[in-house]
C-alpha cells in the first residue's frame, strides 16, 4: 500500500500505523493536483508491488467564506485538488491497471445537500459525480470500476471546527439520526467495500455514509 499526502508526515503517520498492524505501507508526499506528481506516486506504487489494483482519489480541501468573497485563487486551488486532483488519480491509474481495478473517488453529502459559505466546495463536490460515472462508462470494458463514496460530517481535520466545538455541533447532531459523526474507520469500511470482491458487480455507483442525515427531515418528538 501507498499513501500519499500533501504534509508527507501525515502520510507517514499513516503508514506507521498500517505497518504496526502487519501490512506493508509507504508513504510518499505529493500534491494531487499535480499530474506529474500523481503520474509518479503511480509508477512508484507498481514499481514497489508489481501493480496496481486500487486508487482511492480521497484528497479534498475547503475554505469557508461568503460566494462574493471567494476570490480567483482559492476558487482555482478548491477546484484543482478536489476536481483536476481526482481526474489525475483516475487517469494515471486506469493507465497502470493492466488487469482490471477499482477505483473509488470521495465525494461529499456537499454534492446535492449544500451548505452556506462552501460554494467552491460544493461544486468541486457536485462535479465529482458526472466525472466518476463517465470514468465507469468508459473504464468498464476494462474491468475497472469506479465508484464515489459521499461522507457526512466525519471527525476529520477538515470538520473538527465543527465537530470538536459543543455549539457547532448540537444542532448538526440533532439532524442525523444515528446520533453521531462519522470516524474515519466509518468511511474506510465503505471504501473497502467498494474496492472489494463483494462490490465486483458495483461500478458508476453513489454510496452515501452520513447516518442517515441527508434522507430527509427528522419527525419532532410527541411535545416538541
Amino acid at each position: 500500500m501507498v499513501l500519499a499526502d500533501l504534509d508527507g508526515d501525515v502520510a507517514a503517520e499513516a503508514a506507521t500505523g498500517i505497518e504496526a498492524g502487519g501490512e506493508r505501507a509507504i508513504a510518499r508526499a505529493f500534491d494531487v493536483s499535480s499530474r506529474e506528481d500523481v503520474a509518479a506516486l503511480v509508477a512508484h506504487a507498481t514499481a514497489t508491488f508489481g501493480r496496481l489494483d486500487i486508487m482511492v482519489a480521497h484528497a479534498g480541501i475547503t475554505d469557508f467564506r461568503p460566494l462574493e468573497e471567494i476570490g480567483d485563487e482559492l476558487w482555482d486551488r478548491i477546484l484543482a485538488v478536489n476536481v483536476t486532483g481526482v481526474l489525475h488519480c483516475i487517469r494515471e491509474a486506469a493507465a497502470a491497471m493492466e488487469r482490471g481495478g477499482a477505483i473509488v473517488a470521495t465525494g461529499s453529502t456537499n454534492a446535492w445537500w449544500v451548505e452556506a459559505g462552501a460554494a467552491a466546495y460544493n461544486a468541486s463536490k457536485g462535479a465529482i459525480v458526472p466525472l466518476v460515472k463517465t470514468a465507469a462508462l468508459e473504464l468498464g470494458p476494462r474491468g475497472i470500476r469506479v465508484n464515489v463514496v459521499h461522507p457526512g460530517i466525519v471527525d476529520t481535520r477538515i470538520s473538527s471546527f465543527v465537530v470538536h466545538d459543543p455549539e457547532h455541533a448540537a444542532p448538526l447532531l440533532e439532524k442525523i439520526p444515528l446520533g453521531r459523526f462519522a470516524e474515519p474507520e466509518d468511511i474506510a469500511r465503505v471504501i473497502a467495500f467498494l474496492v472489494g470482491d463483494d462490490a465486483a458487480y458495483v461500478s458508476g455507483a453513489e454510496l452515501t455514509a452520513d447516518g442517515g442525515m441527508t434522507a430527509g427531515t427528522p419527525f419532532p418528538e410527541p411535545g416538541e
